[in-house]
């Protein structure tokens, strides 16, 4: 599997605390599937994004983290007018592997009116726009037509993995099913922060996919998608979704026509 959305690059951000945690972290992704890793820092209000620091921490924990899984920079990127100005400027800096595909995050306290102009000018100079997290966003979860919008203007969506299992709450579980009802998610990604509350495991929710809608789409969401990303390749959507599999009925489904 692939994962474009974690933070295990020690005291940059929120994520992980240490360089040891940091190995422990990537070593547990690489245990439970996952064969490519994005470390993704923030770059918002209250952390800076170092892209030279982001790869200085990479090479140090390629080397303590040992072969079997590779770690790419991404960067996970706040929607403000700073960074706008600073990704014009540089359009490869924040995209994952520096190959065009860019995480967003929004604030959960407001959308700017003219998000979709801000987007069209970094789409200009060659960026491709993967929404994070919209499944926990507050404000999204009351504005499905909005990010109907947007999938249909061509951007992509990225569910956090724990968020199908329930452990986000409620809300953000049934938003992200009807997400994925509506052939509206495109990536699933980690969101890794730590070891235990917020791991780097993408294994659970691939199964939760497979039983739930299909293999096909598991494959999709964890593999081909996010890989195509880190190639920085055009994702194929003519077949997407694919066609979900009919659920197996139990007796009273099969006697009352349920």
């Amino acid at each position: 599997m692939v994962d474009i959305h974690s933070h295990v690059l020690p005291g940059i951000d929120d994520g992980s605390k240490s360089m040891d945690e940091t190995v422990e972290m990537i070593r547990m992704a690489r245990d439970h599937g996952t064969t490519i890793l994005v470390a993704s820092p923030h770059a918002d209000t209250q952390y800076a994004y170092d892209a030279e620091r982001v790869d200085s921490l990479l090479a140090e924990a390629r080397t303590l983290a040992g072969p079997g899984i590779q770690l790419v920079r991404g960067c996970d990127f706040h929607l403000m007018f700073d960074n706008i100005e600073a990704a014009l400027r540089e359009p490869m800096k924040y995209t994952i592997n520096q190959k065009g595909y860019l995480l967003m995050e929004l604030s959960d306290l407001t959308i700017f009116p003219n998000t979709g102009v801000l987007w069209r000018q970094l789409e200009e100079v060659g960026m491709k726009i993967i929404l994070t997290h919209p499944e926990r966003n507050p404000l999204l979860r009351q504005r499905l037509e909005l990010v109907q919008e947007w999938v249909a203007e061509g951007r992509y969506m990225q569910v956090t993995a724990q968020s199908l299992l329930g452990l986000f709450g409620k809300k953000a579980e049934d938003f992200a099913r009807q997400l994925l009802d509506l052939g509206l998610v495109h990536f699933v990604a980690s969101d890794a922060h730590d070891l235990r509350g917020r791991p780097p495991r993408l294994d659970l929710a691939f199964q939760w996919i497979c039983e739930n809608y299909s293999p096909r789409l598991a494959e999709l969401l964890f593999i081909e998608h996010p890989a195509a990303a880190v190639r920085g390749d055009d994702l194929d959507l003519k077949d997407f979704p694919p066609q979900v599999r009919e659920k197996k009925r139990g007796f009273w489904g099969r006697l009352f026509g349920t």
